[in-house]
């Protein structure tokens, strides 16, 4: 019955301490860090090109997309790249 208690209280202290293999392991911060890193958001191009059909044209348009001259932009570009001046996209 002693033997059975002291295994007990053995199993209980091993299951609350950490891994020993600490050397290996790398803390949360530096682990999310790496995450972040790997997969860049890509962001669509500034520039798109009018397309010729005027279906597409307007589906376009109601996705977001602005008409400007021979070109148009994605939702949230406010600057065309293409124009050096104060013209802006609205």
């Amino acid at each position: 019955m002693k033997r059975l208690l002291v295994v007990i209280v053995l199993a209980g202290a091993a299951c609350e301490r950490e891994p020993q293999d600490t050397a290996t392991a790398r803390p949360p911060a530096e682990q999310n860090a790496t995450l972040a890193t790997q997969a860049p958001t890509s962001k669509p191009p500034a520039i798109v090109p009018m397309p010729s059909d005027k279906a597409e044209l307007d589906r376009m348009i109601l996705a977001g997309y602005t008409p400007h001259g021979t070109h148009m932009h994605p939702p949230g570009v406010k600057e065309c790249p293409l124009v050096h001046g104060t013209e802006a996209v609205m």
